[in-house]
């Protein structure tokens, strides 16, 4: 099984953590996180790699920035030199709802791509120019600061290791922004270590809950001796919330009596709803143009497997697929994942058509993992969300 490995590097001095480490970034539109990063300088939002479609032509003068900003940070007291290689434990939240990562090294090996037996493996396909972006983005800027977040299935040999961890003072403690409690335990001690390492064993097979990209850019970066910053989290400690759709048509705009018409030619009758909602149920999605809103049922199909149950995918081959081909005809439609966070409002966008989703449950993601199958890009938007900024580990 997959061996957790100490990491060295740099931790966030404890005074100001809350003004330097980032919040969940990818719940933010790249124009958020640029406003935010302008805002405020000792943000790590200004060390991270760019975001959004429109990168690619001053992509190195970005990747040379977010060096000099990193540099500027180390420079200025915002990090502290770890001791000595480490483990760590993160924890968001408090009391009862408070969650446990456990943060160290893992071989770039120990990943799988789908379909092969491996001791990590993934749940989604990965976009090869993203994957390119993030390589570009290690040779440049030389560091990992944001965790590939895994998963196992519970095991109380994880719990107690980790108690034993928390019951101690953190390194680092603040409250984020988003009001989360977040604090870190650096463990330096090698008994310590070796009870997180073994537990980590004991707990089994691994799955990739958020972070595919980053892995595969170590493992295009290092083939076969590249490690990967990862942090594990127990399954059931995870909160899996749906991306929903918004079809982005450049042209004339989609009319509500329009979209109905190819919906009920392809078999799905919509049913008005009286107000914006999100849906509750797998196999229901809600739908939105022109401001008006309807609901879709999906469940009455024969499809069998990991893959094809999903709403995700039922929506795509059911929805998105003729909406895309009618619409299509006299515009150009881009399809746009939406995180949940957003709010379903950001589906209403003029000219657009919007989707609303369920996500699928935990167990259906480690199932996809286990198939060797691999889910549509962008379905799941896991909680905890990890930060970044809180260790920065030379690669």
């Amino acid at each position: 099984m997959a061996k957790l490995l100490p990491f060295t590097g740099h931790v966030v001095a404890d005074h100001g953590a809350h003004a330097v480490v980032t919040p969940p970034y990818d719940g933010l539109s790249p124009s958020q996180r640029t406003a935010m990063a302008a805002a405020d300088p000792r943000s790590f939002l200004n060390v991270l790699p760019p975001a959004g479609p429109d990168i690619d032509g001053d992509l190195e003068h970005t990747l040379h920035a977010c060096r000099r900003n990193l540099d500027r940070l180390l420079r200025d007291g915002h990090f502290q030199r770890m001791p000595a290689p480490a483990l760590a434990v993160v924890a968001f939240g408090a009391g009862d709802d408070r969650v446990a990562a456990i943060v160290g090294d893992l071989e770039v090996s120990a990943f799988g791509v789908p379909g092969q037996d491996a001791d990590v493996l993934p749940h989604e396909r990965v976009d090869d120019v993203r994957v390119a972006q993030l390589v570009r983005y290690l040779e440049v800027v030389g560091v990992a600061s944001s965790p590939v977040a895994l998963t196992h299935r519970p095991h109380p040999a994880v719990t107690a290791a980790c108690d034993a961890v928390l019951a101690g003072p953190p390194d680092v403690a603040f409250r984020g922004d988003d009001g989360v409690d977040v604090a870190l335990w650096l463990v330096t001690d090698a008994t310590r270590q070796a009870e997180l390492v073994a537990a980590v064993e004991d707990a089994g097979r691994l799955f990739v809950a958020d972070g595919h990209h980053r892995a595969a850019a170590v493992a295009a970066n290092e083939p076969g001796t590249g490690r990967v910053l990862s942090a594990l989290l127990p399954a059931d400690r995870l909160r899996v919330l749906p991306f929903h759709r918004l079809l982005a048509v450049t042209g004339p705009a989609p009319g509500a009596a329009q979209v109905v018409e190819v919906l009920r030619a392809a078999g799905l009758p919509p049913r008005p709803l009286p107000a914006a909602a999100a849906p509750t149920e797998h196999g229901r999605v809600h739908l939105v143009v022109a401001g008006t809103w309807w609901a879709l049922d999906l469940r009455d199909t024969d499809e069998v497997g990991p893959i094809a149950a999903l709403d995700v995918r039922r929506v795509e081959q059911q929805v998105v697929a003729p909406l895309v081909r009618a619409l299509g005809a006299g515009a150009k439609v881009r399809v746009v994942p939406v995180p949940a966070p957003h709010g379903i409002d950001a589906l209403a966008e003029p000219g657009a058509v919007g989707l609303a989703l369920v996500a699928p449950d935990v167990e259906d993601v480690l199932r996809v993992a286990e198939a060797g199958a691999v889910m549509p890009p962008k379905t799941t938007y896991v909680l905890p969300k990890l930060r970044s900024g809180m260790v920065v580990v030379p690669r």
